[in-house]
Parts: structure tokens; C-alpha cells; sequence
């Protein structure tokens, strides 16, 4: 299944129609959701400093063998993708 794939099917498990209809707050809190159940954080950055890559996404995970995710892009979509499709690509959910 290619990234996008991944992403939507993720999406869909939380009742969104695509991908692109997942907002910034839901997003988030279906990170906050996942971060509880597995014992681990979720930060969102915003990097001002940076001249490219300002936003950081960083998923940690103690309960599920120590599963990093991490993505430094300049798109917040990008990031949500990336997110959703690497947890559906580890089967992790809420």
C-alpha cells in the first residue's frame, strides 16, 4: 500500500471521509489518544529559527517497543500523512 493509501485508510478508522478532510485539532487529538494508550508523548513544533523543515513531529511510544515516529517538513499536511500512515502501516491505534 503506497503512503497515501495508508494515511486515508488510517483517516477512515476515525470516521473521516479522506485524508484531507482531517483537521490540525483532530488530528492531534487522535495523537493525544494514542500517545495515552501507549505511555508515551506526542510533541508538535514549530521551528522559527529554521529557514526549511520548521515544523517537527515527534510521536514516542514506551508500551510499544519503543516505537519512535518522527517528521521535520515544511507542510503540516505532510506531517499528518506521514503520522497516520506510519500508524497504520504498525497497526497502532487509540
Amino acid at each position: 500500500m503506497s503512503f497515501y493509501e495508508l494515511s486515508e485508510k488510517y483517516a477512515a478508522r476515525f470516521g473521516s471521509p479522506s485524508m484531507n478532510s482531517v483537521g490540525l485539532e483532530e488530528f492531534i487529538q487522535i495523537l493525544e489518544l494514542v500517545a495515552m494508550k501507549n505511555k508515551g508523548f506526542f510533541i508538535f513544533k514549530v521551528d522559527g529559527e529554521r529557514e526549511s523543515n520548521v515544523y517537527t513531529f515527534v510521536l514516542n511510544m514506551s508500551t510499544s517497543n519503543n516505537v519512535v515516529i518522527r517528521k521535520d517538513t515544511d507542510s503540516v499536511r505532510e506531517g499528518m500523512e506521514y503520522f497516520f500512515s506510519e500508524l497504520e502501516r504498525l497497526g497502532i491505534y487509540p
